[in-house]
């Protein structure tokens, strides 16, 4: 049986075990776009900007440096960021940059339109095959929300580093994606994604 949809603003936040069954149905291109997205918590222009500039990332300090400019957004809550990486966030991001340099013209930045086609149309084959509850929320930015989530359920002693990380503010942050209860299961594979995340 799949998980209950969890709904923040009516958008999903993933399980783990959500995440890899959308992840299935991809190609090998749109796992590299869902991976980094979901495993640094950007926005989806930001995303777009990085990919543009893979120089951002800084791998002795497992950490992306979005510069003043980058995200595009009138009411962010900083000009500029450090955005931290978990185990697995570096390992996504350095694959991504692998694959842009050895084929620069595959990875272009998609429109929002076209990314929520291609994850709806994966959900939807994950859905018929009894690995997800429907599709509502299924959306672009699932993977920042649920990515606040996930790092908040295993490092929420940190509170003030996660949302300088996901450029939040600290009360909104807490409202959305603190506390969702997260069954033992989930949260050991939880775990597992976010483990090395701020050099934990």
């Amino acid at each position: 049986m799949p998980p209950e949809p969890i709904l923040k603003q009516s958008t999903r936040i993933l399980y783990p075990s959500e995440y890899r069954a959308i992840r299935s149905h991809l190609t090998f291109k749109d796992q590299l776009l869902l991976d980094g997205l979901l495993f640094s918590g950007m926005r989806g222009v930001e995303f777009a900007r990085f990919l543009e500039h893979p120089d951002w990332y800084k791998a002795s300090r497992h950490a992306i440096d979005l510069p003043k400019g980058s995200m595009l957004k009138k009411r962010a809550k900083q000009a500029e960021r450090t955005v931290l990486l978990s185990n697995a966030g570096v390992q996504a991001i350095e694959t991504l940059i692998s694959y842009r340099k050895q084929n620069p013209e595959d990875l272009r930045p998609i429109s929002r339109q076209s990314w929520s086609e291609t994850l709806l149309r994966a959900a939807r084959k994950a859905k018929d095959e009894g690995h997800l509850a429907g599709l509502k929320g299924i959306a672009p930015k699932m993977t920042r929300k649920t990515w606040s989530s996930w790092i908040l359920a295993t490092h929420g002693h940190r509170e003030g580093s996660v949302s300088l990380s996901m450029g939040h503010d600290i009360r909104t942050m807490l409202r959305h994606y603190a506390g969702l209860g997260w069954p033992p299961e989930a949260r050991q594979e939880i775990k597992q994604y976010t483990a090395g995340w701020g050099g934990e």
